[in-house]
C-alpha cells in the first residue's frame, strides 16, 4: 500500500507540474520546470512506470532542444500520465474493496480467534 501512496504523492506532483506547463506553454519552461520534470521521470522509472518515464523523457528532450514538437510531446505525456492515474486508482479501489483475508490453520479450519466470533 506504501508504494501506491508514494505513487499518488509523484503524480500528485506531475499533475501540478504539467499543469503549469499547459497554463504558461512549453516555451516558458526555464530549467527549474526542466529539473522538477527530469526528477519526476526518474522517480518514475525507479517505480517500475517505465512507459510515464519515458514520455517524460521524450517531454524534457523536446522541451531543452526547443522543439516544436514540444507541444505534443506534453499533450502525449498528460494522456499518458491521466491513464497511469486512472489505472492506479483502479487498484487502489481494487485492493480497499477486497474481502478481508481468512487465515486457516494447518488442518483447513478457520484460526481460533475467527472461529469463535462466529
Amino acid at each position: 500500500m506504501d508504494e501506491i501512496d508514494e505513487l499518488r504523492d509523484a503524480l500528485d506532483r506531475l499533475h501540478s507540474a504539467m499543469d503549469d506547463l499547459v497554463v504558461r506553454g512549453v516555451r516558458s519552461a526555464g530549467a527549474s520546470e526542466i529539473a522538477r520534470l527530469a526528477a519526476l521521470r526518474d522517480e518514475f522509472r525507479t517505480a517500475g512506470a517505465a512507459h510515464v518515464a519515458e514520455k517524460l523523457n521524450t517531454l524534457v528532450e523536446s522541451v531543452q532542444a526547443g522543439e516544436r514538437e514540444a507541444a505534443a510531446a506534453l499533450m502525449r505525456a498528460v494522456t499518458t500520465f491521466k491513464l497511469f492515474d486512472r489505472m492506479l486508482t483502479l487498484e487502489y479501489a481494487r485492493f480497499a474493496l477486497a474481502p478481508p483475508q481468512v487465515e486457516m490453520d494447518e488442518e483447513g479450519e478457520l484460526e481460533e480467534e475467527e472461529a469463535e466470533e462466529e
